[in-house]
């Protein structure tokens, strides 16, 4: 989980560029980009919600707002 100028560094790529080539959703390397967050996103969830399974109070109020917001974006 990197900001788009970290990755730029990463890359060896200019930035600026990297934010214009971004700014392109039907572009392949929006897709990776974002492919690439929700991955991560979704590794970070599976976590809450095993925490959650074992009993973890804070981990199980997360997964409820968790959820609670899939809920409300489905409709």
């Amino acid at each position: 989980m990197f900001s788009k100028e970290e990755i730029a560094v990463i890359l060896e790529v200019d930035p600026a560029e990297l934010v214009v080539l971004l700014q392109d959703q039907d572009n392949q390397a929006f897709r990776a980009f974002q492919r690439g967050r929700l991955k991560r996103e979704a590794e970070i969830r599976k976590g809450i919600f095993d925490l959650a399974q074992v009993g973890s109070s804070p981990a199980q109020t997360l997964a409820i707002k968790l959820i609670q917001n899939a809920k409300i974006n489905d409709l």
